[in-house]
């Protein structure tokens, strides 16, 4: 069979995006092994996609979220930085991508690479949470994202394009929902300990791929010095944006690709709540405290479709919240694993005349 090419572009705010999309590309793989994906992302997701195997160019970054101690502010700067971005991105793109080769693109929240491969008319998968941004405190950045989410309600109705929804509520004719979607554990949670050698009780504490939960590790370093519990441990992944933490009272791990298996063989995690670490704790069964940063609506949504009532605040009080959660009873695991979007992307890639 000829081999068939597209590109995977992540959005590199965080790794969330990034996680979700090698997960979904390690399925396609697995199902159709002359199947050849290369990746645009800006770092860190790049970093991410390579440390899993594939081969990937680099996307200019996109912007960081202004913010100080968990507190998300300057909206609109950010937008202007954003618009900035998709600039360089665009131009980038137009560049350096060969959709002559490259037949399709399955992006993650990477809307320049979306715009491209709508100007090629290219069958496009597209992976979004939501039509645009709702962060407005202010008149200004009201009007900016009315625009930014008729902007991306048009590129998201071309005829190319299929539209999967991580969220519920995404009212466009050609999406269709498919729900939280993690990387799959590489094996049992028993078997995760033994390989990560965790002898007691361990508390992760992973914020994620963004230097917003910062704040989130100084206070769960802070709870944990006043703790001191004999029979447990605190792991620290602080991620490829946070200088770790020089504390000898807990373990330091820096930035680790397989994250997921981490977060399995835990038995407490804290991290914000985001649809990355906290979606791959609920996966696993494993206890979470999911904080989410203030002036976040995304976060708060998440946390509402699940059942958790975390607020910002709660950051504040670990000291009390840590004993609690790790006398709780171990909850099921849900499966978010990537196979309902594969079949999707299978689907749609077909009916667009590709040789899956």
């Amino acid at each position: 069979m000829t081999e068939v090419a597209g590109y995977v572009a992540a959005n590199s705010l965080g790794l969330g995006h990034a996680a979700r999309a090698v997960a979904v590309a390690k399925e396609l793989t697995r199902r159709h092994p002359d199947l050849y994906l290369f990746f645009l992302a800006g770092s860190p997701a790049l970093d991410l996609a390579v440390a899993n195997g594939f081969d990937a160019m680099p996307l200019p970054p996109t912007p960081e979220w202004f913010h100080e101690r968990g507190r998300i502010h300057s909206m609109g700067r950010w937008y202007r930085e954003y618009a900035r971005y998709l600039r360089f991105a665009g131009r980038f793109l137009r560049r350096e991508t060969d959709w002559g080769h490259y037949r399709f693109l399955v992006s993650d929240g990477e809307m320049a690479s979306v715009r491209e491969a709508n100007r090629h008319e290219i069958p496009t998968v597209a992976f979004v949470h939501s039509i645009g941004q709702s962060f407005a405190q202010n008149l200004s950045t009201r009007l900016i994202e009315r625009f930014g989410r008729w902007w991306m309600r048009s590129l998201l109705s071309k005829p190319n394009v299929r539209v999967l929804a991580l969220e519920a509520g995404i009212d466009l004719p050609n999406a269709k929902f498919v729900g939280p979607i993690v990387r799959p554990f590489s094996r049992n949670r028993e078997s995760l300990r033994d390989d990560l050698v965790f002898l007691k009780k361990t508390v992760l504490v992973a914020p994620g791929g963004t230097a917003v939960g910062g704040f989130l590790i100084e206070e769960a370093i802070r709870a944990w010095r006043e703790l001191m519990p004999g029979d447990a441990q605190m792991i620290v992944v602080s991620g490829p944006k946070l200088k770790p933490p020089a504390d000898s009272n807990v373990f330091n791990k820096g930035f680790v690709p397989n994250l997921q298996d981490y977060v399995s063989a835990a038995d407490l995690v804290i991290t914000l709540a985001g649809k990355g670490t906290m979606m791959e704790a609920l996966a696993a069964g494993t206890p979470v405290i999911a904080i989410p940063p203030r002036g976040h609506p995304e976060a708060e949504r998440n946390l509402r479709a699940y059942g958790l009532r975390y607020r910002y605040e709660d950051a504040f009080r670990l000291r009390e919240l840590i004993p609690e959660m790790l006398s709780v009873v171990r909850p099921p695991p849900i499966d978010f694993g990537p196979r309902k979007a594969v079949d999707e992307i299978e689907t749609f890639l077909r009916a667009q005349g590709l040789p899956l």
